[in-house]
């Protein structure tokens, strides 16, 4: 095992790729009784077009990576949460549009539960009969949340924004995806994306680091996995133009919600989308939160409550602004949001506002290295992302105003989308 310690942060972690290509890092957190287990695999929603050296493209269905994710909770007839329940663990999962991540915590012995872990994350178990039974969850489930006001417009806004890439879908697919999903789609896309050269298990303990990789080696001595070649992620082609300017539907609201979009470019350089990212979020923060000063009027002027919020995310094909609000006044926030997205664009900021917002996300992040689930997640992306986890806490706390200035090359509000939500009583 190699051994990296950060003198900065005050933290240390072990590293070693196994045999079978699983890559394994231990974070040691001595003195303490709880255990954190993940595995994950860079395999999410968006990932609908794959393709192996030599081999022909696979076209999955949208929504099959959350389509996984249920159907491996059983093992050898077993339900899995019931079998670390009875272990006094906790285990759960999630998909996003970039990895499907499983996880296990527990403050006793911790050997089982990692053994558990391991052996049903790497066995799929299904068949005609529980595959035809899981379609009818996953489409109630998508119901349900198509019901959530908020969760609607987010999707709806997607929509809006993209005409091709697998943003528009939403994480668990849609009726259509769900009910025409095979057996035989989901073992060939399991054992596309769950070989263990393809994953990472990251264990957050305060158990010895050398009896913990011990316990895993043996688990994995014990199976056998085919070579598997690496496995190309295919992009689809996505025009800078949003897919729909404008759009509208009802719901069972008592006040207008709407989002207002601004589709930007992808950045490929992990770190350069990492320090852009920032600099815009820093941006965000400085003109449309209540550290503008303008933004108590705002409320005062019924523009705005205190369901309003904006967010920026890059990757490495795609990238976003969203404003949102409840607003009875909506042509008063879209003029709001464009003011704000005029004054990001000049890279309006003052340095000691850039100082204080700095400091309070570089706190949140050195915080978060108290928690065992921001630590895996965190560590986790950043090896997806092909990062060092430690030089981008560091990034952060480095920008300067020349970054901040830089940033704001990647910044156009030529591409926008406009998406309400009116209650039911109104007309459209």
């Amino acid at each position: 095992m190699r051994k990296i310690t950060s003198e900065r942060y005050q933290e240390t972690y072990y590293e070693e790729t196994l045999d079978n290509g699983l890559r394994v890092i231990l974070w040691e957190k001595k003195d303490y009784e709880k255990s954190l287990f993940m595995m994950a695999t860079p395999f999410g929603a968006m990932h609908l077009k794959q393709r192996k050296k030599g081999e022909d493209t696979i076209h999955h269905p949208c929504g099959i990576a959350h389509f996984l994710e249920h159907k491996m909770f059983a093992l050898k007839g077993n339900d899995v949460m019931n079998l670390f329940s009875d272990m006094g663990a906790n285990v759960n999962a999630f998909t996003s549009y970039q990895e499907t991540v499983y996880y296990a915590s527990t403050s006793g012995e911790v050997e089982d539960v990692l053994n558990l872990l391991l052996d049903f994350v790497q066995e799929l178990e299904i068949d005609e009969a529980t595959v035809e039974k899981e379609k009818g969850i996953i489409v109630s489930e998508l119901h349900m949340y198509k019901e959530m006001s908020d969760q609607r417009l987010l999707m709806e806004t997607y929509t809006s924004l993209y005409h091709n890439h697998p943003m528009k879908y939403d994480i668990g697919g849609d009726d259509e995806s769900v009910l025409k999903t095979t057996v035989e789609q989901l073992y060939a896309c399991y054992h596309m994306n769950y070989h263990p050269s393809n994953m990472i298990l990251i264990c957050v303990s305060g158990k010895d680091p050398e009896k913990l990789m011990e316990i895993i080696k043996a688990n994995q001595h014990k199976k056998q996995f085919p070579k598997q070649e690496a496995v190309e992620q295919i992009k689809e082609l996505e025009p800078k133009e949003v897919a729909r300017e404008s759009f509208s539907f009802t719901m069972d609201v008592t006040a207008p919600k709407i989002c207002v979009a601004y589709k930007l470019s992808g950045i490929q350089d992990p770190y350069e989308r990492l320090c852009k990212e920032w600099c815009i979020r820093f941006l965000l923060d400085a003109n449309f939160t209540t550290l503008y000063p303008n933004y108590q009027t705002w409320m005062d002027d019924g523009i705005i409550n205190d369901y309003c919020g904006c967010d920026i995310d890059f990757g490495e094909d795609y990238g976003t602004i969203l404003f949102f609000a409840e607003s009875e006044n909506v042509d008063g926030f879209i003029a709001l949001c464009e003011d704000c997205m005029k004054r990001i664009q000049n890279a309006e900021i003052e340095d000691a506002v850039l100082e204080q917002l700095k400091r309070r996300y570089y706190a949140q992040s050195v915080r978060s290295l108290n928690s065992f689930d921001d630590i895996a997640i965190s560590f986790v992306r950043s090896l997806f992302h092909h990062t060092d986890y430690f030089t981008t806490l560091d990034l952060l706390i480095d920008i300067t105003m020349k970054d901040i200035e830089q940033a704001t090359g990647e910044i156009s509000n030529q591409h926008r989308a406009i998406v309400t939500l009116l209650p039911k009583s109104q007309d459209m």
